[in-house]
């Protein structure tokens, strides 16, 4: 039996951007907290939807078979970063 968990970081739906595009125009000191943030993701951006998809189709693949009880992190080295 495979219990694998997926825990995506943040992802550059159209919705999220949509609201951070908002919520940035409403301020100038919400659009540098933004910056501020992406800059420090290690990958230096929002993982795209399909970034995500592949880990997940690969996970639910016979490719797969001999992993188990796995939480796999999609965010591009944000959990693994020093603090």
């Amino acid at each position: 039996m495979n219990i694998v968990g997926i825990n995506p970081g943040m992802v550059a739906t159209e919705r999220m951007i949509r609201h951070l595009e908002a919520k940035a125009e409403r301020t100038l000191q919400d659009k540098a907290k933004w910056r501020e943030f992406v800059d420090d993701l290690p990958f230096g951006h929002a993982a795209e939807p399909k970034e995500v998809a592949n880990v997940v189709t690969f996970m639910a693949s016979d490719r797969a078979s001999y992993v188990s009880v796995a939480i796999v992190s999609i965010d591009g080295g944000f959990s693994a970063r020093p603090r």
